[in-house]
Order: C-alpha cells, then sequence, then structure tokens
C-alpha cells in the first residue's frame, strides 16, 4: 500500500497560483514517490532516478517548479516540505552580447 501524501495546508495557496498543469504534474509526481516509497527505503540509492537528495531532504522538478519532500516510513507518509518556482531571467544587454557575431563559433 502507498504512502500518504502530506501537503501542509499552507502550502496548498502556492499550489492553486501554479498553472494546472503544473499542478496536475506535481501530483502525479507525488503519487509516484508514495507508491514507491512503500517498496524503497529512504537511503535506496534508486531514488536518484527520479529525485536529488541533500542537506534538506528530497526533491524534484516538475514544469520549472522545485518540490522538496521527505520520507517518514514510521509513520507511511511523503511530507511535502515547500515548492517553489524556478525562474531565470537574462538582461536584454547580456542577451545581446551572447548572440552577436562576435561570440558565434567561426565557420569551417
Amino acid at each position: 500500500m502507498s504512502f500518504s501524501i502530506d501537503l501542509p495546508e499552507h502550502l496548498h495557496g502556492l499550489m492553486e497560483v501554479l498553472p494546472r498543469h503544473t499542478c496536475a504534474t506535481i501530483h502525479l509526481m507525488l503519487a509516484r514517490v508514495a507508491e514507491l516509497a512503500a517498496h524503497w527505503p529512504p537511503d535506496d540509492w534508486r531514488w536518484k532516478q527520479i529525485a536529488y537528495r541533500d542537506d534538506q531532504g528530497l526533491r524534484f522538478y516538475a514544469q520549472g517548479c522545485c518540490v522538496r519532500f521527505s520520507l517518514e516510513p514510521e509513520t507511511r507518509r511523503v511530507v511535502v516540505l515547500g515548492l517553489g518556482r524556478v525562474r531565470v531571467h537574462l538582461s536584454a544587454e547580456r542577451l545581446d552580447s551572447e548572440t552577436s557575431a562576435e561570440h558565434a563559433p567561426a565557420s569551417p
């Protein structure tokens, strides 16, 4: 039987402002994590296939959104610790300089 997914109340508001497709992808990924957690111990090397591990726990990315979570085998729960959007902005000057002819590869 799968682990339950614990999405704290304060994160529900963040989920509501995400695009529908992003929200659906996150829910599908969390369901997959909950399913696998019933079979894989938290320190199993196979988690690398779907999540990154660091000092703050496990995380995955979905549609430009980072989802941090932990596994609690004692209570059979996947606890969502945080959600965040990943955005990269480059200034117009930087884009122009990186795409100009002087930075283009030499012709053969």
